[in-house]
C-alpha cells in the first residue's frame, strides 16, 4: 500500500467513525479491511498506541 492510499484509508475510516457515527465492524465491512486495522487507525488518531 502506498503512503497516499494509506492516508486515504485513514481519512475514510475516521470520517465514517466520527461523522457518520458508524461502528468498527460496519466500517471494516464497507472498506474491505480487518476490524483490528480499523481499531488501530482510530486508536492512533486519538493519540493512543495499540
Amino acid at each position: 500500500m502506498t503512503l497516499l492510499s494509506r492516508q486515504i484509508l485513514v481519512e475514510r475510516v475516521l470520517t465514517l467513525w466520527l461523522q457518520d457515527n458508524r461502528d468498527t465492524h460496519s466500517i471494516a465491512a464497507e472498506l474491505g479491511i480487518d476490524e483490528d486495522e480499523v481499531c488501530k487507525i482510530i486508536e492512533q488518531s486519538e493519540g493512543r498506541r495499540p
